[in-house]
């Protein structure tokens, strides 16, 4: 008798595992870039949030300080908005309330609203300022299908 040693079960089950380990490999490797990616875009939105919350607190500062030196509340606001970078909006309603808003990313806003004197923040908060429109149309074979035939 002959004692041979069968290699074939065992490079099979060594190429198995190998395919294995390669397709684990790979899921991985998807599963790190789609974690950087969420990352980044949050490290992003932190950081525009950030930058527009120091806008707001330098705009409360200085209208706090104008309304110190004795200027009236209307063009405290407007010495406090010159601070302020492009495409913010300050008003003053009619009980007296200033608001702010300051654009951030994505259709949001960040909002703050400080009584007459001043000396109080009535609210600070976000808000979407663009109406999302989800698209519900299903183009198949290049045909929009949301479109009635005619």
């Amino acid at each position: 008798m002959k004692n041979r040693i069968s290699i074939g079960i065992s490079s099979i089950v060594l190429i198995f595992l190998i395919l294995c380990l390669a397709v684990f490999s790979l899921l991985s490797l998807s599963d790190a870039k789609t974690a950087l990616s969420f990352s980044e875009r949050h490290t992003d939105a932190v950081r525009i949030y950030y930058t527009a919350d120091a806008q707001a607190q330098t705009f409360i500062r200085d209208y706090r300080k104008a309304l110190a030196s004795g200027t009236d509340r209307a063009a405290a606001a407007q010495t406090a908005a010159q601070a302020l970078p492009e495409g913010n909006t300050v008003s003053v309603a009619e009980d007296g309330v200033l608001r702010c808003e300051v654009p951030l990313a994505n259709g949001q806003t960040l909002c703050m609203e400080l009584d007459g004197s001043g000396c109080e923040v009535l609210s600070y908060y976000i808000f979407n300022s663009t109406e999302y429109v989800i698209d519900t149309r299903m183009p198949v074979f290049g045909a929009d299908m949301a479109q009635p035939p005619q």
